[in-house]
């Protein structure tokens, strides 16, 4: 779990500076280019909060971190969470996180799992944090996430 805080904390300071750092925009998302990568996007909710999801590989690419936040949570630090997770409910899977902070939940999967290639060909995926409200589940779309994840990839062959 370290490996994926650590993953993790890169991702969240992409998401909180992105512009700061060279990055390129495929679709939707956010590609960050430099020796830690990740791809990103974020938006406004309906009540006006600020929500994101991010991917990355974990320092040895052997998971890829997924991180979900929105500014309206209220997370405890380092809670552990059950993540419910679907895409086009053709997979799914309960994975376990946990909170980076009061409004972060990361979650790892291994890097070649079915759930890579599901959210590489899907159109929508779901996450709800299990145990908490209706404020804690998404549908996020997955518009160009093929190509934006074959950047991730090239990326970190280019930063190992």
């Amino acid at each position: 779990m370290r490996g994926i805080f650590a993953a993790a904390a890169c991702v969240a300071a992409f998401a909180s500076i992105g512009t700061a750092h060279a990055q390129t925009k495929i679709g939707v998302w956010d590609v960050k280019i430099d020796k830690d990568c990740a791809i990103s996007q974020e938006w406004k909710t309906d009540s006006k909060d600020t929500a994101a999801i991010a991917l990355a590989y974990t320092n040895k690419g052997q998971a890829m971190v997924l991180i979900f936040s929105d500014s309206g949570w209220k997370l405890k630090e380092k809670e552990d969470l059950t993540i419910s997770l679907s895409v086009d409910k053709k997979w799914s899977d309960k994975v376990p996180g946990a909170a980076i902070d009061k409004t972060m939940a990361v979650v790892g999967i291994p890097a070649t799992s079915k759930a890579i290639d599901a959210l590489m060909n899907g159109r929508e995926l779901y996450m709800e944090i299990d145990g908490k409200s209706d404020d804690y589940a998404y549908t996020y779309y997955l518009d160009d996430t093929r190509k934006a994840i074959s950047a991730l990839e090239a990326c970190r062959a280019q930063a190992q």
